[in-house]
């Protein structure tokens, strides 16, 4: 009559066909089969050779994930057991894997069939942990490598090489920090990622940091974050204040340039902007030519004037 038509919701024909691949050890073809069939009726063998087929191909955390589909089912068979934990393992889920291996010890007799493998999972857990920390550490140091010559990348570059370097530790992070600071071709908004990390973990010390085009030194344990600083919440206020409820298209230019002016002038802020309210009328003015900056000392409203449009050059310099 021919070949098996495989309709819609044939269970049957896509198992067969995931064994056929499975027993012959192709189990790159395996995979969508045991996933269609999978979907149609949770079984728990299924269920194991699925895995086995996702922990075959380095595919880890979907074997983990199809593998807690049935949970307990692989908790009442050691065999199982120990394919689990070897899967915890490859996650680098590592707690987690000394726990099972903890409880298999109140949970499975111990049996010379079966010691050797759990033996063997005990050996994998410290081999992969150590190459886990080695890559880290190469990790580490190859970003280092790149904080010194960061200012010759582009801005999207440098942002994400600052990403990576915010989750290495705080010692190699301080490090690292040190040429990106110091760099004058270094955008304004990484070195205030930078800053804003060592001034959270309350770092002592002094350090060089080039600034608009100024050399300064600055020591972190006394700054704040720039959502903490007294003048960026006193300016966010105002702007809110003053021109959300009219138009809040105009408000939302307003917050995104403003930000884009604290993250050039942190850590800096107070010396520039010595009145947030002239400031923000700065913006509007900027926003409507008919908008009249409110009385006062004209000598302070145009240094603020000469600083809004050098830190507008500044990201036109570093874009």
């Amino acid at each position: 009559m021919g070949e098996t038509v495989p309709f819609p919701k044939n269970y049957a024909w896509y198992k067969k066909e995931a064994m056929d691949c499975f027993l012959t050890g192709r189990m790159e073809e395996a995979i969508p089969f045991f996933e269609r069939a999978y979907k149609l009726e949770q079984d728990e063998l299924l269920n194991t050779n699925y895995t086995t087929a996702l922990y075959q191909v380095g595919d880890y955390q979907k074997a983990k994930e199809i593998a807690d589909d049935k949970c307990s089912f692989y908790e009442k068979e050691e065999s199982l057991a120990i394919f689990y934990t070897a899967i915890l393992i490859k996650c680098h889920l590592f707690l987690q894997a000394e726990q099972a291996l903890l409880f298999r010890k109140k949970k499975y007799p111990s049996k010379d069939t079966t010691e050797e493998n759990w033996m063997a999972v005990q050996e994998m857990l410290e081999e992969e942990r150590t190459k886990v920390e080695l890559e880290k550490q190469k990790k580490i140091e190859h970003l280092i490598k790149e904080a010194y010559s960061l200012g010759n990348k582009s801005f999207a570059e440098q942002s994400t090489i600052m990403k990576e370097l915010e989750k290495i530790p705080l010692g190699p992070f301080i490090e690292a920090a040190e040429p990106i600071l110091s760099n004058p071709f270094v955008n304004g908004i990484i070195k205030a990622t930078a800053i804003e990390r060592l001034a959270m973990e309350h770092v002592k010390g002094h350090f060089d940091i080039y600034w608009i085009k100024e050399k300064r030194t600055i020591q972190p344990s006394v700054l704040t974050s720039i959502e903490n600083n007294v003048i960026f919440q006193e300016v966010m206020s105002l702007l809110s204040e003053r021109v959300e409820q009219d138009d809040p298209s105009l408000y939302q230019a307003m917050v995104q340039e403003a930000s884009l002016h604290f993250f050039i002038l942190y850590p800096f802020i107070e010396e520039v902007i010595t009145s947030p309210l002239k400031w923000v009328e700065l913006y509007q003015k900027r926003y409507d030519n008919f908008y009249l900056v409110a009385s006062g000392s004209h000598s302070d409203t145009k240094k603020m004037e000469e600083w809004m449009h050098r830190v507008d050059q500044e990201l036109i310099d570093l874009g």
